[in-house]
């Protein structure tokens, strides 16, 4: 019976610990703001992102001009850059992919837009040139 009573103690110990563990991975620790970083409280409330708050996978955030935001995830940090909106599940798993943005050294393809004999002009009218056309028809009396 003693036996029973502890095995049954052992694994509900696991699992409450398994729970909290699976818990805390779920959540992002902010651990610096930098600039104007916002998190959506409700549809078209938004509230100031500070230092040591707790955020979830699913909210959403937003990073203004010359910003950034760096979480902390149990072991790994990430930062989000400047003028980035959406989830921080979504932001952050773009930023450990870094499949966003230009790669330094990648090969560029070669544009045919060069070598396609377009007109260079258009009978389209401008106000330059209607003001051009314009001082033909004036006679200048000094």
């Amino acid at each position: 019976m003693k036996k029973a009573m502890f095995v049954v103690l052992l694994v509900s110990t696991l699992f409450c610990s398994l729970a909290a563990f699976a818990q805390s991975a779920d959540e992002f620790v902010v651990q610096s703001v930098t600039g104007k970083v916002e998190r959506e409280v409700s549809a078209g409330k938004w509230e100031a992102v500070e230092k040591g708050m707790k955020l979830a996978p699913s909210t959403v955030i937003n990073t203004g001009l010359n910003s950034s935001l760096t979480l902390n995830t149990g072991d790994s940090k990430v930062t989000v850059k400047a003028m980035q909106k959406g989830t921080v599940e979504k932001l952050t798993s773009a930023v450990a992919s870094k499949k966003s943005g230009v790669k330094i050294g990648a090969k560029a393809t070669k544009s045919s837009a060069a070598e396609e004999g377009g007109p260079a002009r258009t009978n389209v009218s401008t106000a330059s040139t209607r003001a051009s056309d314009a001082t033909g028809d004036l006679e200048w009396a000094e």
